[in-house]
């Protein structure tokens, strides 16, 4: 029975000595349309009884081919921001023990991303992890997507012409041929007809 007790009690200790420390919350999906810069903030808490030197670090998982290289994410961070070509580890942080890094707070040291989209369309997938630079291991990832689509795209027909500008954002110009009836829709992305 003691044997028992002494593996019970090891395994407990060893999962605890392998518990994560940092704890990231915040939104992980965005959308936008080609015109409109993203921006975001995640929150990081230290759950331990210890202080933590966080770094964090960006991974680019995937990005539209002809996105400019000044364009994509980036973020903040530690009272650095760091550009979207920047792949390198952030300036570190003490996050204290219990304490937390939230932009509501305004926090110097809260995260803070960013998204540009330079007019191109597609799909961005980025990962911000968190560690602690005395323990790589010791890290809390979140990965965020990044979606732009044009809001508006307008089909023409044999009736209809001259949609400008095309894709539209808040207004559109057509031209039609007169006494005709006709029947405009506005559908979104997703088929869901919005107004007739």
């Amino acid at each position: 029975m003691k044997r028992v007790l002494n593996i019970l009690f090891l395994l407990f200790c060893i999962q605890f000595s392998f518990a994560q420390s940092l704890v990231v919350s915040g939104g992980d999906y965005f959308t936008s349309d080609p015109m409109t810069d993203i921006s975001h903030h995640l929150d990081l808490m230290n759950n331990s009884s210890n202080p933590i030197t966080v770094v964090c670090q960006k991974t680019i998982i995937s990005m539209p081919n002809n996105l400019p290289s000044w364009a994509g994410p980036s973020y903040c961070f530690a009272g650095n921001c760091y550009s979207a070509s920047s792949t390198l580890p952030s300036s570190a942080a003490i996050l204290g023990a219990g304490q937390e890094f939230r932009w509501s707070n305004n926090d110097l040291e809260a995260f803070s991303g960013y998204y540009v989209p330079a007019e191109v369309p597609g799909t961005s997938v980025v990962e911000y992890c968190f560690y602690d630079q005395n323990n790589p291991a010791d890290e809390s990832c979140v990965t965020v997507t990044y979606e732009i689509s044009p809001n508006t795209a307008i089909n023409e027909t044999d009736r209809i012409s001259g949609f400008y500008p095309n894709p539209a954002n808040e207004y559109t110009m057509f031209n039609y041929i007169p006494n005709q009836d006709y029947s405009l829709e506005l559908v979104d992305m997703l088929g869901k007809k919005i107004k007739k």
